[in-house]
Protein backbone atom coordinates (compact mmCIF):
# COMPACT_ATOMS: atom_id res chain seq x y z
CA UNK A 1 0.00 0.00 0.00
CA UNK A 2 2.51 2.25 0.86
CA UNK A 3 4.38 1.62 -2.76
CA UNK A 4 0.92 2.21 -4.42
CA UNK A 5 1.02 5.82 -2.28
CA UNK A 6 4.30 6.97 -3.22
CA UNK A 7 3.82 5.91 -7.15
CA UNK A 8 0.18 8.36 -6.75
CA UNK A 9 2.14 11.00 -5.18
CA UNK A 10 4.78 10.70 -8.05
CA UNK A 11 2.10 10.73 -10.76
CA UNK A 12 0.38 13.63 -9.24
CA UNK A 13 3.46 15.64 -8.97
CA UNK A 14 4.23 14.89 -12.56
CA UNK A 15 1.19 15.89 -13.72
CA UNK A 16 0.86 19.27 -12.44
CA UNK A 17 0.16 22.01 -14.76
CA UNK A 18 3.46 24.22 -15.59
CA UNK A 19 3.67 27.35 -12.97
CA UNK A 20 2.93 30.44 -15.36
CA UNK A 21 5.41 32.84 -16.47
CA UNK A 22 5.34 36.28 -14.12
CA UNK A 23 3.94 39.04 -16.40
CA UNK A 24 6.42 41.12 -18.42
CA UNK A 25 7.04 44.51 -16.57
CA UNK A 26 6.29 47.27 -18.53
CA UNK A 27 9.51 49.45 -18.80
CA UNK A 28 9.49 53.44 -17.57
CA UNK A 29 9.41 55.70 -20.57
CA UNK A 30 12.08 58.34 -19.82
CA UNK A 31 12.25 60.54 -22.52
CA UNK A 32 13.13 58.97 -25.77
CA UNK A 33 15.17 55.98 -27.33
CA UNK A 34 18.81 55.69 -28.79
CA UNK A 35 19.33 53.54 -31.65
CA UNK A 36 21.59 51.20 -31.53
CA UNK A 37 23.12 49.49 -34.44
CA UNK A 38 22.70 46.24 -35.11
CA UNK A 39 25.28 43.12 -35.82
CA UNK A 40 26.81 43.34 -38.87
CA UNK A 41 27.94 47.33 -38.74
CA UNK A 42 31.48 48.56 -37.31
CA UNK A 43 29.52 50.51 -34.83
CA UNK A 44 27.79 47.30 -33.57
CA UNK A 45 31.00 45.83 -32.54
CA UNK A 46 32.34 48.48 -29.89
CA UNK A 47 30.88 48.27 -26.91
CA UNK A 48 29.48 51.62 -25.15
CA UNK A 49 31.33 52.16 -21.84
CA UNK A 50 28.94 52.94 -18.93
CA UNK A 51 29.23 55.49 -16.23
CA UNK A 52 27.72 56.19 -12.75
CA UNK A 53 28.05 59.85 -14.13
CA UNK A 54 28.88 61.52 -17.14
CA UNK A 55 32.80 59.99 -17.41
CA UNK A 56 32.94 59.90 -13.65
CA UNK A 57 32.96 56.46 -12.00
CA UNK A 58 33.08 53.71 -14.99
CA UNK A 59 30.50 51.14 -14.48
CA UNK A 60 31.61 48.71 -16.95
CA UNK A 61 30.55 48.21 -20.90
CA UNK A 62 27.23 47.60 -22.78
CA UNK A 63 27.20 45.38 -25.78
CA UNK A 64 23.89 45.18 -28.14
CA UNK A 65 24.26 41.41 -26.75
CA UNK A 66 23.56 42.79 -23.55
CA UNK A 67 20.70 45.15 -24.27
CA UNK A 68 17.56 44.62 -22.86
CA UNK A 69 14.63 42.55 -24.28
CA UNK A 70 12.13 44.83 -25.51
CA UNK A 71 11.27 42.71 -28.66
CA UNK A 72 7.87 42.73 -27.57
CA UNK A 73 7.35 46.50 -27.01
CA UNK A 74 9.36 47.35 -30.56
CA UNK A 75 9.55 44.04 -32.65
CA UNK A 76 12.45 42.59 -34.45
CA UNK A 77 15.31 45.36 -34.74
CA UNK A 78 15.30 46.96 -38.36
CA UNK A 79 17.01 50.24 -38.07
CA UNK A 80 18.76 49.67 -34.61
CA UNK A 81 18.08 48.56 -31.45
CA UNK A 82 16.37 50.60 -29.12
CA UNK A 83 17.86 51.28 -25.93
CA UNK A 84 15.52 53.29 -23.59
CA UNK A 85 16.69 56.97 -22.30
CA UNK A 86 15.49 58.55 -19.08
CA UNK A 87 17.49 61.34 -18.91
CA UNK A 88 20.14 63.95 -21.33
CA UNK A 89 22.64 66.29 -19.81
CA UNK A 90 24.55 67.50 -23.20
CA UNK A 91 25.93 64.75 -25.06
CA UNK A 92 25.36 62.55 -22.65
CA UNK A 93 22.04 59.80 -22.19
CA UNK A 94 20.93 58.06 -19.13
CA UNK A 95 19.79 54.58 -20.33
CA UNK A 96 18.11 51.62 -18.75
CA UNK A 97 20.80 49.36 -19.18
CA UNK A 98 19.68 45.72 -18.43
CA UNK A 99 16.20 43.73 -17.74
CA UNK A 100 16.66 44.63 -14.41
CA UNK A 101 15.92 48.44 -14.90
CA UNK A 102 19.48 49.64 -14.03
CA UNK A 103 20.38 53.01 -15.65
CA UNK A 104 23.84 54.65 -16.67
CA UNK A 105 25.24 57.22 -18.93
CA UNK A 106 26.60 56.81 -21.47
CA UNK A 107 27.85 59.00 -24.85
CA UNK A 108 26.59 58.03 -27.70
CA UNK A 109 28.91 58.05 -31.24
CA UNK A 110 26.17 60.39 -33.06
CA UNK A 111 23.87 63.17 -31.87
CA UNK A 112 21.03 61.08 -34.47
CA UNK A 113 20.66 58.04 -32.46
CA UNK A 114 18.45 60.00 -29.81
CA UNK A 115 14.60 60.00 -30.68
CA UNK A 116 12.39 61.93 -28.66
CA UNK A 117 9.38 60.19 -27.62
CA UNK A 118 7.79 63.21 -29.79
CA UNK A 119 9.69 61.77 -33.09
CA UNK A 120 9.96 58.36 -32.67
CA UNK A 121 6.33 57.78 -32.73
CA UNK A 122 4.78 60.33 -34.78
CA UNK A 123 3.93 58.89 -37.57
CA UNK A 124 4.29 55.23 -36.22
CA UNK A 125 1.95 52.61 -36.84
CA UNK A 126 0.94 51.29 -33.08
CA UNK A 127 -1.06 49.02 -30.95
CA UNK A 128 -2.25 49.30 -26.85
CA UNK A 129 0.24 46.81 -24.90
CA UNK A 130 -1.88 43.42 -23.49
CA UNK A 131 -2.76 42.98 -19.85
CA UNK A 132 -3.23 46.86 -19.31
CA UNK A 133 -6.22 47.95 -16.83
CA UNK A 134 -9.89 48.41 -18.93
CA UNK A 135 -9.86 52.15 -18.14
CA UNK A 136 -7.03 52.14 -20.46
CA UNK A 137 -8.64 50.58 -23.65
CA UNK A 138 -10.35 53.60 -23.68
CA UNK A 139 -10.31 56.08 -26.94
CA UNK A 140 -11.24 59.53 -26.20
CA UNK A 141 -12.61 62.78 -27.83
CA UNK A 142 -10.22 64.52 -25.67
CA UNK A 143 -7.41 63.77 -23.20
CA UNK A 144 -9.89 61.55 -20.73
CA UNK A 145 -12.84 63.53 -22.01
CA UNK A 146 -15.77 61.95 -24.07
CA UNK A 147 -15.37 58.16 -24.85
CA UNK A 148 -15.25 57.38 -28.73
CA UNK A 149 -14.89 53.67 -28.24
CA UNK A 150 -13.37 50.51 -25.98
CA UNK A 151 -10.27 49.22 -28.26
CA UNK A 152 -8.03 45.86 -27.91
CA UNK A 153 -4.52 45.48 -28.49
CA UNK A 154 -5.42 44.33 -31.75
CA UNK A 155 -6.85 47.71 -33.13
CA UNK A 156 -4.08 49.43 -34.82
CA UNK A 157 -3.80 53.57 -34.47
CA UNK A 158 -1.29 55.73 -36.66
CA UNK A 159 0.47 58.35 -34.10
CA UNK A 160 -0.38 62.03 -34.99
CA UNK A 161 1.29 63.51 -31.71
CA UNK A 162 2.27 63.30 -28.73
CA UNK A 163 0.96 65.76 -25.83
CA UNK A 164 1.77 65.21 -22.61
CA UNK A 165 0.88 61.59 -21.48
CA UNK A 166 -1.69 61.23 -24.37
CA UNK A 167 -1.08 60.37 -28.29
CA UNK A 168 -3.58 61.87 -30.85
CA UNK A 169 -4.24 59.10 -33.49
CA UNK A 170 -5.91 57.98 -36.38
CA UNK A 171 -7.56 54.29 -36.49
CA UNK A 172 -7.93 51.87 -39.45
CA UNK A 173 -11.57 53.21 -39.75
CA UNK A 174 -10.05 56.87 -39.60
CA UNK A 175 -11.68 57.77 -36.40
CA UNK A 176 -9.74 60.25 -35.20
CA UNK A 177 -9.06 60.37 -30.91
CA UNK A 178 -6.76 59.96 -28.06
CA UNK A 179 -5.11 57.18 -26.60
CA UNK A 180 -2.95 57.25 -23.53
CA UNK A 181 0.49 56.01 -24.26
CA UNK A 182 2.35 56.33 -20.71
CA UNK A 183 0.48 55.50 -17.70
CA UNK A 184 0.23 57.89 -14.25
CA UNK A 185 3.73 56.78 -13.25
CA UNK A 186 5.32 56.53 -16.34
CA UNK A 187 5.73 53.39 -17.67
CA UNK A 188 4.99 52.67 -21.72
CA UNK A 189 1.20 51.52 -22.67
CA UNK A 190 1.95 51.19 -26.37
CA UNK A 191 3.87 49.32 -28.90
CA UNK A 192 4.83 49.35 -32.70
CA UNK A 193 2.47 47.63 -34.35
CA UNK A 194 5.00 44.89 -36.18
CA UNK A 195 5.03 43.33 -32.69
CA UNK A 196 1.78 40.67 -32.61
CA UNK A 197 -0.02 40.91 -29.69
CA UNK A 198 -0.11 38.15 -26.93
CA UNK A 199 -2.97 36.33 -26.07
CA UNK A 200 -6.12 38.50 -24.06
CA UNK A 201 -7.84 41.62 -25.10
CA UNK A 202 -7.43 43.86 -22.25
CA UNK A 203 -8.25 41.85 -18.61
CA UNK A 204 -7.33 44.17 -15.46
CA UNK A 205 -3.88 44.19 -14.69
CA UNK A 206 -3.41 41.24 -12.00
CA UNK A 207 -0.43 42.64 -10.27
CA UNK A 208 1.45 46.06 -8.96
CA UNK A 209 4.20 44.99 -11.28
CA UNK A 210 2.41 46.16 -14.82
CA UNK A 211 0.66 49.18 -12.84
Amino acid sequence: MAVVALLLVATTVCAAPPVPAPPKIRPYSGIGVMMLAIAGTNDAMEPYALYDEPAIARLGELTIAKVPAYDWIFGSPVAGLPLIVTARKGSWLRVTYDDAGREAWLNPRRPAMFHPWEIFLKGQTVRLLPGLQKRLYQLFQQPGQGTVATVTPKHLFKVVKLEDDWALVVSEQNTLGWLRWRDEDGRLLMGLASVKPEHGTGASEGTSQNR
